[in-house]
Parts: structure tokens; sequence; C-alpha cells
């Protein structure tokens, strides 16, 4: 119990001249920056990095519709127990060495930054966010839908090498036709809907499909996006060749909503986030016809992101089952071809991953994984070592983003948590 002294005094400091004034000073600065960031947005420049992108991803269910992943189950808590020599680790980024921490907390592209261990937080940081503030996870999202459907074939419910029709008839008699399930989840379909094509050119497919959900700016005639999927073409044989294709997950994520019955928020919340022991609502983009913006649209806390991949260590595979984690690490995931691998062995000189699978842009021989999002947003899961790394950052006007992929491997083959 405080004194009543002690009480008197704090109350007191309350009234001391200029005590207010700093609170509401405080008030007005992010009042103004509210207000200014909505007199700069439009649908066309809030992508483009800096100011504006860093506000409307920490706010994004301000800016767009959304459906909302359900908390209903306890919050399953995390242990912070820090580690010094995490912290300290040296590291190459941008071309430079520091430390870990040196580098998250000074990198003006890096907004959060959590690492588990054993099941704890041993390094934590929100330099340029506040830990209970949801960010947007933007194609982080796309291997949560893929989890949704690993779940479901954990459960029976779905076969994956049965043709997408199956599950998904408004299919039928398009190019879609005949594909397995299994090749759209690895991005291997073969439909010409690239998102190589960029995000930016409003004749490419990959900005048609994003149109049609309202994620971006209007050029051109609106369309349905499941009319859209039915116009798109085959430009390659499936399982031929790994290729980014975000319109593969908003396939994923209809098998998942037909088979399951629910909406795609309302699946994930069933599927994974009851299991997950999140300590928050996370939230998904939806079009104004009520489509799931499977691929970019997922909103939460990091803490949740890093439960969500502890689901792919010791102990947390009964959601999506143990046998799926011995198939991300087989071949059954779409080998890099030549040209892909050259690029990665220049990134990752010696160390490149050799696959991708169920959404993960990059899993390497050791079994450790890795999803990245538009705008320095980032997955590191190493099963093994019982390691997740999770980040959300902002590019800046440039285009340049976090180091944080090259800092989570350094991290995982540091020997720290061997």
């Amino acid at each position: 119990m405080l004194s009543q002294k002690l009480k008197i005094t704090l109350v007191g400091l309350m009234f001391l001249p200029g005590a207010s004034a700093i609170s509401q000073d405080k008030r007005d600065t992010e009042l103004e920056n509210q207000r200014a960031v909505y007199k700069k947005y439009t649908s066309d420049n809030f992508d483009d990095g800096g100011a504006i992108s860093h506000y409307v991803w920490k706010n994004f269910p301000a800016f767009f519709p959304h459906d909302t992943i359900l908390r209903t189950n306890a919050i399953r808590p995390l242990t912070t127990t820090p580690r010094d020599d995490v912290a300290a680790l040296e590291v190459d980024a941008e071309g430079e060495t520091t430390t870990l921490n040196d580098y998250v907390v000074e990198s003006p592209l890096v907004d959060g930054m959590i690492v588990l261990a054993g099941g704890q937080v041993v390094y934590e940081a929100y330099p340029r966010m506040k830990p209970y503030e949801r960010h947007l996870g933007w194609s982080v999202t796309k291997v949560v839908v893929g989890a949704a459907l690993a779940a479901l074939e954990h459960q029976g419910k779905v076969d994956v090498d049965q043709p997408v029709e199956t599950y998904v008839p408004d299919l039928r008699r398009t190019a879609w036709e005949g594909i397995s399930v299994r090749n759209i989840v690895n991005m291997a379909s073969g439909i010409a809907c690239l998102d190589a094509e960029g995000y930016q050119n409003t004749d490419g497919c990959i900005y048609r499909y994003e149109e049609s959900l309202g994620l971006t700016a209007r050029h051109n005639e609106p369309v349905d996006t499941i009319d859209l999927l039915k116009g798109m073409r085959r430009h390659r044989a499936a399982a031929t060749k790994y290729e980014y294709v975000s319109a593969d997950t908003f396939v994923s994520g209809l098998v998942v909503e037909n088979v399951s019955g629910q909406p795609l928020a309302s699946a994930i919340k069933s599927l994974l986030w009851d299991k997950t022991g999140a300590e928050a609502d996370g939230m998904m983009m939806i079009s104004p016809e009520g489509r799931a913006a499977a691929h970019a649209g997922l909103s939460a806390r990091l803490r949740d992101i890093a439960r969500f991949g502890q689901l792919y260590t010791r102990g947390g595979m009964d959601a999506v089952g143990a046998d799926h984690l011995t198939d991300l690490r087989s071949r059954n995931g779409i080998r890099f071809s030549p040209e892909q691998l050259f690029r990665l062995n220049e990134q990752f000189p010696e160390d490149a991953p050799t696959h991708a699978a169920w959404q993960w842009d990059m899993i390497w021989q050791d079994g450790s994984m890795f999803k990245g999002g538009y705008s320095g947003q980032g997955l590191y899961v190493d099963p093994d070592r019982d390691l997740i790394v999770a980040f959300y950052g902002t590019a800046d006007t440039r285009g340049r983003s976090n180091d944080l992929l090259m800092i989570a491997r350094q991290l995982s083959q540091s020997g720290l948590f061997n």
C-alpha cells in the first residue's frame, strides 16, 4: 500500500508546471503525425517506403477492410531470458561488421525483432514500434495459409496430391484444372501470373490480382478475383520450376476455405491461432467482396508470429503434424533451378538453400527455413536448434530493406544454439 504522504506526492507531481504540458506535447505530436500521414496517403504511394509506409504497416486495418482472427484460447506465456551473447554476436550486415543489437537498434529499416531459443525469448527489441502493436507481415502471411492447409491435410481432410478443382470447383475448365494442390502450395503451378512482373506494372497479372482485392490503386476495369483466376493461363507444366506466384497462395486459401467451410480468418483461428497460445487477435485484410488477401494481408503482434513459428519446432507439431516437417525437408518441395542457385550462392556463399516448399521461400539442407515479406518482414525457423527469429521492418523510399535474413542465418550457424 502506498503511504498517504507518497500518494499526495505523486498526485502533486501530476500538477507540477510543465508536467501536463509535456504529456500534451506528446499527444499533439502523435495527433499531428497521424493527420500528416492521412493527408499524404494515397492508394498509389502507401507502399513506396519511408514514413507513410511505416505508419500504414502498423495501422493497416485503419486503411483497408479486415476480418478478425480471434484469440479465444488461453495465452501461452513466453518466458524472457535475455542472453548477452546473442545481443553481442558479431554479424555482417549491409557490408559492415557490427553486433546484432547495434544493427537492430540503429538501423532505420528495422521496426522490431524477436529471437526464441528453446522456447524462451533470448533477444527482443522494438526500436520503431511498440511490443503491443500489430504490424503488417505482407508475404509472411503465405506460410500461415500454407500451415492452415497442412493442418487440414494432417486431419485427413485434404489430399494435396489431388487436382485443385477437387476442392475449388470454380477452377474447372480453366488453366488451373489438373494442377495438384501440392504444386500450387509449392509455388510450382506453372500459371503465368508471376510476381516478378512487378507490383507497380499496372498492365501485369500480379498488379491486376492485387487490384481485384482492393490492395492497390485502381487502374483497370473492376473484376472479381475468382473471375481473374479463371482467365489466367499456364506458361509451363506444373512441378517444373519454382516461381513466385501470389495467386498460388490465394488458391491455397480457397482450398482452406472450401474444405473448412469457414472464411480464411476463422479457419486460421480454428486450425492455428487457438493452438499457438496467441496473446492478441490477428487481422486479415479482405476485399470489399470479402475475399481474403491470403498472400499478404496478415497483421499481428511480433510475439504471435514467433509463437506461430513454434508450430515447426520440438513439441509444437500438433497442429500441422510431424510428417509435415519431414515433407518440408524432403524433395517433395521444388528444387531451385541452376540460375536460381547461382543467385542464392552469391547471397549465401557455400551455404545456399536447396529448395522451397509449402510457401517457404528457402529451405536449407539442415532443415532451417525462411519466409520473407515485402519491405523487410521475415520469419526464420531452425527446427533442430529450436530457434525462431521473427522481424518486422519498413523499407526506405529507395526500396532498401533490412538485412535481418542474413543475420538470422548467421545466428543459426553461430554455434550459440547447438
